[in-house]
C-alpha cells in the first residue's frame, strides 16, 4: 500500500533573509514538483482507464478470453507502477514544502509590525489549507488501495479459471471493480484541481489569461 500525503503550503513571503536567488530556486522546485504531480495524476487516470478497458474486454471476448485477460494483467501493472511512482513525488514535494515552511517559520521570527501580522496570517490560512487538502489526499488514497484490490482480486480469479463460465459467474465482482475504477477517477480529478490551484497561489509567475 501506498501511503498519499499531501504537501504543506507555502507562499514566497514578502521579505526574506534567504538571498533572493535561494527563495527563487525553492519557489520554482515547489512549482516543478506540482507540474510533475499534475503529470502523474493524469497519467495515473489513463493507465487505470486503460486496465478497465482490457477488462471489459475480457467478457467481449469470453469465448477466446486469454489475450484480453494477459492484456489487462500487464495494464493492471502499469498502473500500479505509475500509482507508486505518484505516491513517491507527492512525498518528494511534500519534503520541498515541508523546508519552505521552515523557513516562513524562521522568517517570522526575525519580523515584527505589521508585515508579521501579515505574513502570520497567510502562514495560518496555508496551515488551514493544508490540513483540509491532506485529509481529501488522505482519502483518495484510501481509495486507490481499494480500487487496486479490487481489480488485483479479479486477476486473481481469472488466473484460476478462465472461460466464458467463470467470466459470467464473476460478472458482479467485475462491476464493482469497474465502479471503483470510475471513483478513483473522479478522486484523481478531483486531486489534480487541488493540486493545480496550489500551483497558482505559489508559483512566482501565473497563467496568462
Amino acid at each position: 500500500m501506498h501511503k498519499f500525503v499531501l504537501p504543506a503550503l507555502s507562499l514566497v513571503l514578502l521579505t526574506s533573509p534567504l538571498p533572493a536567488s535561494d527563495t527563487a530556486e525553492k519557489a520554482r522546485e515547489m512549482t516543478t514538483n506540482l507540474e510533475k504531480i499534475e503529470a502523474l495524476i493524469d497519467k495515473t487516470i489513463k493507465e487505470l482507464q486503460e486496465a478497465v478497458d482490457q477488462l471489459n474486454r475480457i467478457s467481449a471476448e469470453s469465448d477466446k478470453p486469454r489475450d484480453a485477460y494477459e492484456d489487462f494483467t500487464d495494464q493492471l501493472k502499469d498502473y500500479k507502477d505509475v500509482q507508486a511512482t505518484l505516491s513517491e513525488r507527492i512525498d518528494r514535494f511534500r519534503s520541498v514544502a515541508d523546508d519552505r515552511f521552515k523557513d516562513w517559520e524562521a522568517d517570522l521570527a526575525k519580523m515584527q509590525g505589521d508585515l508579521k501580522t501579515i505574513s502570520q496570517t497567510r502562514m495560518d490560512k496555508a496551515k488551514q489549507e493544508y490540513t483540509e487538502v491532506d485529509k481529501k489526499v488522505r482519502a483518495i488514497g484510501a481509495k486507490l488501495t481499494k480500487a487496486v484490490d479490487k481489480l488485483q482480486e479479479v486477476q486473481t480469479y481469472f488466473t484460476t479459471e478462465l472461460n466464458a463460465a467463470s467470466i459470467q459467474a464473476a460478472s458482479k465482482v467485475t462491476d464493482a471493480a469497474k465502479k471503483s475504477a470510475e471513483e478513483v477517477t473522479q478522486a484523481l480529478q478531483e486531486m489534480k484541481a487541488d493540486y493545480t490551484k496550489l500551483k497558482t497561489d505559489t508559483s512566482e509567475t501565473k497563467s496568462k489569461e
